[in-house]
């Protein structure tokens, strides 16, 4: 009897230890996503900004636009290694609007690696490269919480969610090293430098927000 009460303990601690793993719901929201528009973004003018030390970096964090994407998940990569990754533990590859009407995505193969994300199509394939790029982006998420760290790492392909935060262009420094990282503040540009880092503050899937 003791040995079954021990064992039956010990489960019950590792559900709620599996249960404390993830991410809190912070409130309700039934409201549907709308994903079939454009970001919405509003730049701007004198916005406080956001100092943050970790890892030795002291880094601050200006914010140029506040930033509303709604889409659908198309993949999610999660980094652990560089200075990067001690602000953004991951990036999200999301669609909108004309790449999703009629499953358009579908025809395309996803995928992220060294903080970029690449799409390739057949001969099939009746859009431009750079329509895809208009309605698509690999986005560094810079959760504003632990809480919003987990959600946003738990994001999988298929998803459809809503992130709203602050298009931030970031200083660090440490010692005698000094970085930058800006972000993109057009839906249009492509290669280096056209990712939207967004100091995230709010993160909605499902029927819940995370903050």
């Amino acid at each position: 009897m003791l040995a079954r009460m021990f064992r039956a303990g010990s489960f019950a601690a590792f559900i709620l230890l599996l249960a404390g793993c993830g991410a809190a719901p912070s409130g309700y929201d039934p409201d549907p996503i709308d994903t079939s528009g454009d970001p919405t973004q509003e730049t701007l003018e004198s916005a406080e900004p956001i100092q943050i030390s970790r890892g030795g970096y002291d880094f601050v964090l200006v914010p140029k636009a506040s930033y509303v994407l709604r889409g659908l998940v198309l993949s999610r990569e999660n980094y652990y290694g560089g200075w990067q990754s001690l602000l953004s533990p991951c990036d999200v590859a999301m669609a909108w609007g004309e790449l999703l009407k009629d499953g358009l995505y579908k025809q395309l193969d996803w995928s992220q690696s060294g903080r970029w994300y690449w799409w390739q199509y057949g001969p099939g394939f009746s859009r431009t490269n750079a329509f895809v790029a208009r309605y698509s982006s690999n986005t560094h998420v810079i959760p504003a919480t632990p809480n919003l760290a987990k959600a946003a790492k738990s994001l999988h392909s298929g998803d459809v969610a809503e992130l709203t935060g602050k298009l931030v262009f970031i200083t660090g420094k440490k010692g005698g090293f000094n970085c930058w990282w800006n972000s993109s503040l057009s839906r249009s540009d492509t290669g280096d430098g056209s990712c939207e880092v967004l100091y995230l503050e709010r993160l909605k899937t499902g029927d819940h927000y995370y903050e």
